[in-house]
């Protein structure tokens, strides 16, 4: 989809970063906030074909470290409180009363934490894809799903010793962290790839290894980001993230979760619907993690109109 935003701005925070934001569709209407994946994803403006941009309003930012902000990659003063106050700020810059919160996959666990502080400011949420920055969903996804996608797996821990085969998010992320220019693009490399063998998997075909050029600067500072989170338990835990869903108790939400989602497992949208039985839990059948999945794409476009307001 091809939109030109309205509005868009570098908004400056007072420790050093600055926050790429950008608005489409109409000045006046209710607003939408979309919170990108990753973390260190970037939005993508294919998401603005959820909107009705003629009725709607919708603001995308990238994250700290992400996208267009900048310092790309820079993990100093870059936490989970953090992100949740640039949220709040960017919402009181533009002038927005309410809104609603569209989350996906790590933008999930960031809309539940910023309803446990700003439930007042949420008119209605989606989630998609929920991830609960749990040691038991890193563990899946790291170790277990090996046993998915095994060519994809060994391909990524090739070279390496037993004892780094046995800890493949920390062996990754001592090279994004604290390794050579040399070593975080190789691990960079090898996590785009395995990433990208598990998307192949979730879509039905056959997750092989693939030719995979160095990884870009781009590319390597998502990684870096990525690997400072996952590592620091996304400076949350999961109970405190299911505590949060207790925060929507009055907020109108839809719970979006693919059936054959191999990223973040289904069971996550099954633990946060008993928290909050109101929502409406959409399951995608034969849906996988990303939102370029179009069966995926097209419950969160029913959901987003779903919460829109009718007047």
């Amino acid at each position: 989809m091809s939109a030109t935003p309205f509005d868009q701005q570098n908004l400056p925070t007072s420790d050093g970063h600055t926050l790429f934001v950008a608005q489409y569709g109409q000045p006046d209407a209710p607003a939408a906030v979309v919170l990108h994946g990753g973390p260190g994803s970037g939005t993508q403006p294919s998401v603005l074909e959820w909107f009705d941009l003629t009725r709607q309003r919708v603001v995308l930012f990238d994250q700290r470290g992400a996208g267009k902000s900048q310092p790309h990659g820079e993990i100093i003063n870059n936490d989970s409180t953090k992100l949740v106050a640039d949220i709040e700020m960017i919402r009181e810059r533009l002038g927005i009363e309410r809104w609603m919160v569209v989350g996906g996959s790590w933008g999930a666990t960031l809309a539940l934490l910023y309803a446990a502080q700003h439930a007042h400011r949420i008119r209605a949420m989606v989630l998609r894809g929920s991830f609960l920055a749990s040691e038991r969903e890193l563990n899946w996804f790291f170790q277990s799903l090996r046993a998915m996608v095994p060519q994809a797996w060994e391909e990524m821990t090739l070279g390496w010793q037993e004892e780094q085969k046995q800890q493949v998010l920390a062996t990754l992320g001592k090279q994004l962290l604290y390794g050579s220019e040399q070593e975080a693009e190789d691990a960079a490399t090898r996590w785009g790839a395995y990433e990208e063998a598990v998307m192949q998997a979730m879509s039905g075909k056959l997750a092989l290894p693939t030719t995979t050029s160095k990884a870009s600067a781009r590319t390597i500072g998502k990684y870096r980001l990525q690997a400072h989170y996952l590592l620091n338990a996304c400076f949350t835990r999961e109970a405190d993230l299911l505590g949060a869903a207790n925060a929507l108790a009055n907020t109108p939400t839809v719970i979006v979760h693919g059936s054959h989602d191999l990223v973040c497992p289904p069971e996550n949208a099954v633990r946060l619907a008993k928290l909050i039985p109101h929502a409406r839990l959409h399951w995608v059948p034969r849906g996988g993690h990303t939102p370029a999945d179009p069966l995926i794409a097209a419950a969160l476009r029913e959901a987003v109109l779903e919460l829109h307001p009718s007047s």
